[in-house]
């Protein structure tokens, strides 16, 4: 198996919307029995941990000073494409370079354990010589997945789920087997190939492992159509997603990225030695205001994962808990098909033995999801818009009879959300999009009004239709103030309404604060903007004055 075979399953794959025939292609492609190969391409098309060796700017610019073409005319194709490996392909086609009439045949695992890795550490003037030549000695319908591979920007339509499912159905073994092999850190081998496709099934060789996990769907209304009795209720917490393993002797907390995270919480990891039993629990890590009883900032807890040795200091002035809410592993046993009722009742029964057992106060650091009882669904929905108060996201609905399985499966979990926070903000400036947005001025940045002024606190590029979209472009280029390279600013005439998630201080810009996932929720035209909010609203907002 080859470069030219992986660039063909990826034209197969990016050229067809069917499921099926995808299904097939991905079976057709596995067949091959190349257990090596086989490893590196799900690897791959999986996307995990998918490094960048060079940057799509120095490809651009390796393109440029080999071939004397203007890196001015590069980014401007750039513009128009949006992606830096696809326009330096198109590039090299155009350029028609010069063939060998025998070309170079390369493996995966020698592109990514060899000549890619090899090609990092050289210097620039060695770097732009070697990609000269691979350029020149790669057969043409290869370029663009080189390309890609080179700048990590390897994407293409498949989930996880369905290479699951094409390895599952080949060699005829249940998905759930290998979507729990494949989670984790797959490292590409001929042996970790061989592991995943092994038909028989041994308890010790997932120990290091997660479960693929469960998760919500977005709340529908034909759901409160049934009785509120079939449903377990909890808040939903605004933290790190976490399943914390121990299992012979070890520790583990992955989060739902699968990313091994021991190293940025120590303190979760040694108190857990203290307890007895082995077991997997799905839960959510927070860092925690114990004077208050509440879960702090969603960036502060960002700031403990950023951190793979954290002090003494940091742990104590940033201090976490892990809240449990299911037990899906418990003495070596999987509790998945157990359902939520009883599993619920065997966290309660262990946790609090567990922390009256240990030699150890844990207590703190571990708590337990509280159960919250609304009686109707219009009492379910009056909690949900009281989240705020307790710093929580709204509300967790889960079917009582539900078994834990994997990803997101309907009728089981629901995420029931707060609305968002909406601020009326003033347009300033634009910027031009890429791709399928290249042309077209998609990019904005919005200003609130402070002592008679208008300061910059958010931008966002979502929540306009194309209609919208193509007017306030039109809008933009008639209205430009200033254009400071592919920014504009433009005239302080249009009002739009900014939903977003959550508002915090910051001392990143002049309007000293920050908010999560902004994005447009409409355009105000039939306000002035001096009818725009104020830095003092927003403000307001993080104390729910407002």
């Amino acid at each position: 198996m080859s470069l030219t075979q992986f660039s063909k399953l990826f034209l197969n794959l990016d050229s067809s919307n069917s499921i099926n025939e995808k299904l097939e292609i991905l079976k057709n492609y596995f067949s091959i029995k190349n257990d090596l190969e086989n490893s590196w391409s799900i690897y791959l098309l999986t996307g995990k941990k998918n490094k960048r060796f060079i940057s799509g700017r120095s490809l651009k610019k390796i393109f440029s000073d080999i071939y004397e073409f203007p890196l001015w005319l590069i980014d401007t194709c750039y513009l128009k494409v949006g992606d830096s490996a696809e326009v330096i392909t198109l590039l090299l086609e155009n350029k028609n370079i010069k063939k060998k009439k025998l070309l170079q045949e390369i493996s995966l695992d020698e592109l990514l354990n060899k000549i890619l890795p090899e090609l990092v550490v050289l210097n620039e003037d060695e770097k732009k010589l070697r990609v000269k030549k691979i350029w020149e000695n790669l057969p043409k319908e290869n370029l663009l997945i080189f390309n890609k591979i080179l700048t990590g920007t390897f994407r293409v339509g498949v989930s996880t789920g369905l290479i699951t499912k094409s390895i599952a159905n080949l060699i005829n073994l249940d998905e759930a087997i290998i979507s729990h092999r494949l989670m984790g850190n797959f490292v590409p081998s001929a042996k970790s190939y061989k592991f995943l496709i092994n038909e028989k099934i041994v308890l010790e060789e997932l120990n290091y492992k997660p479960y693929p996990f469960l998760l919500a769907s977005t709340f529908e209304k034909k759901v409160s159509e049934e009785s509120i009795s079939n449903f377990q209720f909890e808040w939903k917490w605004d933290g790190i997603r976490i399943q914390l393993i121990k299992r012979s002797g070890k520790v583990s907390l992955w989060t739902r990225g699968e990313d091994l995270v021991n190293k940025s919480f120590p303190e979760l990891v040694e108190k857990t030695f203290f307890i007895k039993d082995d077991f997997v629990i799905d839960g959510e890590l927070l860092v925690w205001n114990f004077k208050e009883e509440l879960p702090m900032n969603f960036s502060l807890l960002q700031k403990r994962i950023n951190r793979k040795s954290p002090s003494k200091l940091i742990q104590n002035n940033l201090p976490i808990i892990f809240i449990a809410y299911d037990l899906i592993e418990l003495k070596g046993k999987d509790e998945r098909d157990l359902d939520l009722k009883n599993r619920r009742i065997k966290l309660e029964k262990n946790l609090h033995k567990w922390i009256n057992e240990s030699e150890e106060d844990i207590s703190k650091i571990f708590k337990i999801s509280n159960l919250l009882f609304p009686k109707t669904w219009k009492e379910a929905e009056n909690l949900k818009n009281k989240s705020r108060d307790n710093a929580t996201e709204g509300l967790v609905i889960k079917k009582k009879n539900s078994l834990y399985t994997s990803g997101r499966k309907k009728g089981t979990w629901w995420k029931y959300k707060v609305d968002p926070m909406q601020l009326d903000a003033v347009l300033i400036y634009a910027k031009a999009g890429s791709g399928k947005r290249a042309g077209l001025y998609t990019d904005y940045s919005f200003a609130l009004w402070n002592d008679g002024k208008l300061i910059k606190f958010a931008s966002a590029y979502s929540g306009l239709n194309n209609t919208e979209i193509t007017e306030l472009d039109k809008w933009i280029r008639k209205n430009t103030v200033e254009r400071f390279g592919p920014v504009r600013s433009v005239r302080p005439e249009m009002v739009f309404e900014i939903s977003f998630e959550n508002i915090q201080i910051s001392n990143r810009n002049k309007a000293g604060i920050s908010v999560r996932f902004p994005r447009i929720t409409k355009w105000r035209k039939d306000k002035n903007i001096k009818d725009a909010d104020t830095l003092e609203n927003a403000k307001k907002l993080m104390t729910n004055k407002l």
